[in-house]
């Protein structure tokens, strides 16, 4: 919970897996044209459980096909973000982009959503 006259992006900076925005590195080194990727890793012993709370979020965002490494691939779209997701044994891999003059906040609000989702319904979850 975000202490009062702090945004949100400043409460998720004390928390460990959240994104944090690194406000030196964008103002360095993009232009607001460039496209921004964020990979994000998901541990956990229950797969299946926390891959199931991430599909019933999913479901309530705005689901499409793109073309990726020219294979059609299903993602979704949060507020800025389109994002997709592979699960290996013990792992969730969640690829992100975003882009235009607001991308690191799109990619922020986003992870961090999903961040606080998973961390509520999968105590023993871990986020890179």
């Amino acid at each position: 919970m975000a202490i009062p006259n702090q945004t949100k992006h400043e409460s998720a900076r004390k928390l460990p897996g959240y994104y944090r925005i690194n406000s030196r590195w964008e103002n360095r080194r993009r232009r607001p044209d460039d496209d921004v990727f964020l990979e994000v890793t998901v541990t956990t012993d229950k797969i299946i459980q926390a891959e199931n709370t991430f599909i019933r979020w999913l479901k309530t965002t705005e689901k499409g096909t793109v073309s990726l490494d020219n294979k059609k691939v299903t993602c979704w779209y949060c507020g800025g973000v389109w994002l997709h997701y592979t699960v290996n044994i013990n792992v969730i891999f969640l690829y992100l982009h975003s882009s235009g003059e607001d991308a690191f906040d799109s990619l922020a609000d986003c992870t961090n959503e999903i961040a606080q989702l998973l961390y509520q319904n999968n105590p023993d979850v871990s986020i890179r």
